[in-house]
C-alpha cells in the first residue's frame, strides 16, 4: 500500500481551497474589527484569529488524513480477503489474518480443513486450538516470513500441518499445508535406508559370528581332553566367555539397527480384533473362566491387529494367573471418556480395559509390582510394544489388590501404508484383459477399481448381496476373479468362502478385510485378504495371486 493514496492528494487540494476561503474570511473580520477595536489591541486580536483559524485547519487536516489512511487500509484488507476467499485453485489452505489475529478471509481448501466451520472474524487460535500462543506470536507478529509445524488429531487420525506466514502492513497471509503424507514417506525412506544398512552389515556380522562360533566350538571340543585343573582349561573357559560376550554385543547392535519404527498399518477393525482375542483367550484359559466384552466404536490406531490381539491375550492371562482357578475377565473397548475407566487423554484414539470380575473399582491406584517373573517379562514386552507405537499401558490395582490393565491406543497418521505405494511389477492390464470379474459390495466403494478393470478391457459385474454373488457364480460359465467386502460373508464367513470356491473353482477370491480371522485353522487356497483401504494396484496384484492359487488348487484336486 502506498504512503499517500490518490485520495490524499485530492484532500490536500480541498484543504488549500478551504484555507484560502478561511484566509479571506479572517481578513474581512480583521478589517471589520479595526474600526471598533483600539489600535493598541488590534494586533492581539489579529494574532488570536489567525492562531485559532490555523489550529482548527491543522486539526481538521490531520483527522482527514487519518480517516483517508484508515479507509484505504480497511479497503485494502477487504480486497485481499476477498481475493484469498476466491482462490479455489490452490490445494493448500490460505488464510488472511488481520492485526488483531482474526481471520478475515479463507480459500475453499482452508474451509475444507476447518470442516466448514464459520470463520468470519474469529481468532486464529480458536480455529486451530492445537497452536500455542507463542506460535501465534511467531506467525503473526514478526516482520519476516515464519514457519511453524504442528500435529493434531482429526477424525481419529494424526495430521501434521505446516503454517507459513507472509506478513504485510495490516494483514498477514498464512499458507497451511498438510504434510502428513510427506512426513510418512520421509520416515519410510529413513527406515528403508536403515534396513539397507542392516543388509550391508548382515554379511559382516554373520562372518564375525562364524568366527566366534568356530572359536567356541574349538575350545569346547578341547575341554574334555584336558586333565582336571590344567592351565589350558581355564584359558579355554575364559576364551569361550569372551567370545560369548562379543556375540551378545554383536546381536544387540543388529537388533538395535533392525528395530522397526512406530509407523504401522492403520488398524480400523479394532472391535473385530478384540472379539478374536476374547475368543482365543477364552479357549486358552482354564475351564472355570469366562470372557465378557463391552465394545464401542473406536477410531483407527497405529497398532497392528496382531499386536492388539497379542497384548489383550497376554494381559488376560496375567489377570487369570493372579486371580484364582475361576472367574470372569471383562474386556472394555471405547473412545476416551466413554467409560469411567477410560479417563484417558483425547489425544488417544481410544482405550482397552481388562479387569477381573469382583474387583473393587471404587478406588484405583497405580502399581508396578508383579507376583511372578513370567508376568514381569510379559509386561516388559507389552510396554515395549506400546512405547514404540506411541501408546500407554497402565497397570492399576483395586482396593482388594486385583490387577486392572488399561491401554491407551495411539492414533494413526493419515497416510496409506508404504507397501501400498509400490508400483506394479509387470503389465497387469495386458494380463487382466478378457478376464471375467465379479465385484461385490458397496458400489461407491469400488468405483476406482471397476473403472481400472474396464480400462484393462476386463468384463466386470457388480453386485451388492451374497445372494447376488451366488446367483452370478452359477450363471457365469467362466469366472476368473471375485472381489468382495467381508461384511457380505456374514457370520459363516468360512463356509461361504468354501461355497464360492466350489461354485467358481477357477476364480481367485479377494476379500477386502483388514485382518484374517484367527478362528480359521487352515488358509483356504485361492483366497487372498487385502486391507479395505488398499490402493487399486494392490487389489489387482491380489487378484492375480488369488487366481494363481486357485489354479494350483485345481491342479492338486484333479491331478
Amino acid at each position: 500500500m502506498r504512503l499517500f493514496p490518490k485520495e490524499t492528494w485530492s484532500y490536500a487540494v480541498l484543504l488549500v481551497i478551504l484555507f484560502g476561503i478561511a484566509t479571506i474570511a479572517v481578513w474581512q473580520t480583521i478589517v471589520f474589527l479595526e474600526a471598533r477595536v483600539p489600535a493598541s489591541e488590534i494586533g492581539i486580536v489579529t494574532g488570536l484569529l489567525w492562531t485559532l483559524t490555523m489550529g482548527f485547519m491543522l486539526i481538521a487536516g490531520a483527522f482527514g488524513m487519518w480517516s483517508i489512511q484508515f479507509a484505504a487500509g480497511a479497503e485494502s484488507r477487504r480486497t485481499v480477503s476477498t481475493i484469498v476467499s476466491s482462490m479455489d485453485y490452490i490445494k493448500d489452505g490460505l488464510l488472511a489474518v488481520d492485526h488483531h489475529d482474526r481471520v478475515t478471509g479463507c480459500n475453499p481448501a482452508g474451509i475444507a480443513m476447518l470442516h466448514d466451520v464459520p470463520i468470519a472474524r474469529r481468532p486464529l487460535l480458536e480455529l486451530f486450538p492445537f497452536l500455542r500462543p507463542d506460535d501465534i506470536d511467531v506467525l503473526l507478529h514478526q516482520e519476516e516470513p515464519q514457519e511453524v509445524e504442528r500435529s493434531h488429531v482429526d477424525g481419529g487420525l494424526t495430521h501434521s500441518l505446516r503454517f507459513r506466514s507472509q506478513p504485510s502492513r495490516g494483514i498477514t497471509l498464512l499458507l497451511i499445508s498438510d504434510v502428513t503424507t510427506a512426513q510418512a514417506r520421509r520416515s519410510h525412506h529413513q527406515q528403508a535406508a536403515k534396513l539397507q544398512l542392516v543388509g550391508q552389515l548382515a554379511r559382516a556380522v554373520a562372518n564375525d559370528f562364524n568366527n566366534l562360533l568356530c572359536g567356541i566350538a574349538g575350545h569346547a571340543a578341547l575341554l574334555p581332553r584336558l586333565p582336571p585343573g590344567a592351565k589350558e582349561m581355564a584359558e579355554s573357559i575364559q576364551a569361550i566367555a569372551q567370545s560369548s560376550e562379543h556375540g551378545i554385543a554383536l546381536a544387540g547392535h543388529l537388533m538395535e539397527l533392525s528395530r522397526p519404527t512406530s509407523g504401522s498399518f492403520p488398524t480400523r477393525m479394532i472391535a473385530d480384533h478384540i472379539r478374536n482375542a476374547a475368543t482365543t483367550l477364552g479357549d486358552a484359559l482354564p475351564t472355570g473362566w469366562k470372557v465378557e466384552t463391552e465394545i464401542k466404536e473406536t477410531p483407527s490406531t497405529s497398532l497392528t491387529g496382531m499386536q492388539i490381539e497379542q497384548v489383550v491375550i497376554n494381559l488376560g492371562q496375567i489377570i487369570a494367573s493372579e486371580a484364582g482357578p475361576t472367574g470372569v475377565i471383562s474386556i472394555i473397548l471405547g473412545p476416551p471418556g466413554s467409560h469411567p475407566l477410560l479417563n484417558i487423554a483425547e489425544t488417544f484414539s481410544g482405550g482397552i480395559v481388562l479387569a477381573g470380575t469382583g474387583a473393587d473399582l471404587s478406588m484405583l491406584h497405580a502399581t508396578t509390582t508383579d507376583s511372578s517373573d513370567d508376568s514381569g517379562l510379559l509386561l516388559a514386552v507389552i510396554h515395549s510394544i506400546m512405547d514404540g507405537a506411541g501408546g500407554v499401558l497402565d497397570k492399576l490395582a483395586s482396593v482388594d489388590g486385583r490387577p486392572i490393565f488399561r491401554i491407551a491406543l495411539p492414533v494413526t497418521a493419515a497416510f496409506e501404508s508404504s507397501d501400498e505405494q509400490s508400483e506394479l511389477p509387470f503389465d497387469v492390464d495386458h494380463y487382466l484383459a478378457n478376464w471375467r470379474i465379479l465385484v461385490a459390495g458397496r458400489r461407491h466403494h469400488h468405483t476406482a477399481l471397476t473403472k481400472r478393470l474396464k480400462e484393462a478391457e476386463a468384463t466386470v459385474t457388480t453386485v451388492d448381496s451374497i445372494t447376488a454373488i451366488l446367483a452370478a457364480t452359477e450363471s457365469e460359465t467362466r469366472l476368473d476373479s471375485v472381489v468382495l467386502d467381508w461384511p457380505l460373508l456374514g457370520a459363516e464367513e468360512e463356509g461361504t468362502l468354501k461355497a464360492l470356491c466350489k461354485l467358481a473353482p477357477a476364480a481367485g477370491i479377494v476379500v477386502l478385510r483388514d485382518s484374517r480371522p484367527l478362528s480359521r485353522q487352515h488358509q483356504l487356497p485361492g483366497v487372498v485378504y487385502v486391507p479395505e483401504q488398499a490402493r487399486v494396484e494392490r487389489v489387482l496384484m491380489a487378484m492375480v495371486e488369488a487366481r494363481s492359487l486357485a489354479a494350483a488348487r485345481n491342479r492338486l484336486t484333479h491331478g
